[in-house]
């Protein structure tokens, strides 16, 4: 079995209580997995009663209560009430490992630390030097499944690896890091359809998955173009290629926001289309559009020239970093390389406007503990509710408002 995680990962420590600014315990649904609901059972006494009645005995949900949503077990000195009286061996394996997160490939795990978290936000953004991705072969029995694809695994995970270098080379501005590895994921996601075409359809394909070989050819086409992507006129010949072109392959679409302004207003007006897990953020988001729509372009392009000029951009790096590293993996699932970089690109450019105009309300101030705040809530918003990842997911692969020409045009101001 391979394991990769952030040179970080192993690193974290819960601060928990009122030292916890954000607890993972409030307005997040916990389940209590099955092996932890039949040691509850065996709990006697108080604690044990308020187990059976709060606790859901067939889905392990536990019940939430007040405006705040908090977990029954979770005190007013925000501590946990099974911690206190029984000890951390009776955590759900959910309270046990989070921030802690693996996702599950074919003998290859991915862990990372969520950014849901405050605490790991606040440590990620305070870094100054690049992350490295570790890896750690545990010998154990190979796992087969014959849905997993195994040849496009290993290629996804290549072009991560690129992704990712890409994205720690600080001789370029994060803006042109963003373009190059926008440009590498859709070039390279054209080889994986290229290669998919050759898949067996129909009902046979179903019962019998066909997972075709890379081709020598199909490979060292990614390869030679990861490596063009690499070289330091990259981003020139890039620029280059979109005028020429006049930005005229189909997956680039036209909107009518046609300015940084409107580019961005649109992004970021999106939100109010999915699932909120707290109440105030949609009045949030909606204070947010408000105030921009009394901006000027003009005067927003100053402003936004003078933010860069006080911002970090090794923070925008580590966020960049972190969303390319966790999503890319997926791209397995449905050969969709670009959308999971344009998930991530997004994200990192959204965070960064939220700053803005934060940085805008303070009198041009923005501390860490304000970046930390705003960062981790919108990336709660979005990756605790699968209900709203798979709609950011379509909506960069589908939506007018996510398409390559809006963000590269945006990027190209920043």
């Amino acid at each position: 079995m391979k394991y990769y995680y952030p040179d970080y990962f192993n690193d974290f420590k819960c601060v928990g209580g009122k030292a916890c600014p954000d607890s993972c315990c409030i307005v997040w649904q916990i389940n209590v997995d099955k092996e932890t609901l039949k040691k509850y059972k065996n709990v006697g006494g108080e604690l044990g009663c308020r187990m059976a009645e709060k606790i859901n005995q067939k889905t392990g949900q536990i019940m939430q209560h007040g405006e705040e949503r908090r977990c029954e077990f979770l005190n007013d000195d925000n501590l946990c009430d099974i911690v206190s009286e029984l000890g951390e061996g009776y955590l759900s394996e959910t309270c046990h490992t989070h921030p802690r997160h693996e996702e599950v490939y074919d003998n290859v795990r991915e862990r990372s630390l969520a950014i849901t978290c405050p605490i790991a936000c606040k440590t990620l953004l305070e870094r100054e030097e690049p992350v490295v991705i570790k890896t750690e072969e545990v010998p154990s029995k190979k796992e087969h499944d014959r849905y997993f694809d195994e040849p496009l695994f290993e290629q996804v995970i290549f072009t991560r690896d690129q992704i990712l270098k890409l994205e720690q080379n600080r001789n370029l501005s994060i803006a042109k890091r963003m373009t190059l590895v926008l440009g590498l994921s859709h070039d390279i996601e054209r080889r994986f359809r290229k290669r998919a075409e050759r898949k067996k359809n129909g009902i046979i394909s179903k019962l019998f998955p066909s997972h075709p070989q890379f081709s020598l050819d199909e490979k060292e086409a990614i390869h030679r173009i990861a490596a063009e992507y690499q070289k330091d006129n990259a981003y020139e010949k890039m620029s280059s290629h979109i005028k020429k072109e006049a930005m005229s392959e189909k997956i680039i679409l036209d909107t009518e926001a046609t300015t940084s302004l409107g580019i961005m207003t649109d992004m970021i007006f999106s939100l109010c289309t999915m699932e909120a897990l707290k109440v105030t953020w949609i009045p949030y988001i909606q204070s947010v559009l408000n105030i921009r729509s009394e901006f000027k372009e003009n005067e927003y392009n100053d402003l936004q020239k003078e933010f860069s000029g006080v911002l970090k951009e090794t923070a925008l790096e580590q966020l960049l970093f972190y969303f390319s590293y966790v999503y890319c993996g997926g791209s397995v699932y449905d050969e969709m390389l670009c959308a999971k970089i344009k998930m991530a690109v997004v994200n990192t450019l959204i965070i960064r406007e939220l700053w803005f105009m934060k940085w805008l309300e303070n009198n041009k101030s923005l501390n860490i503990d304000e970046q930390t705040e705003i960062a981790h809530w919108y990336v709660r918003e979005i990756e605790n509710s699968d209900e709203n990842m798979e709609q950011w997911d379509s909506l960069m692969q589908r939506n007018p408002r996510f398409s390559l020409k809006n963000i590269l045009t945006f990027l190209s101001k920043m």
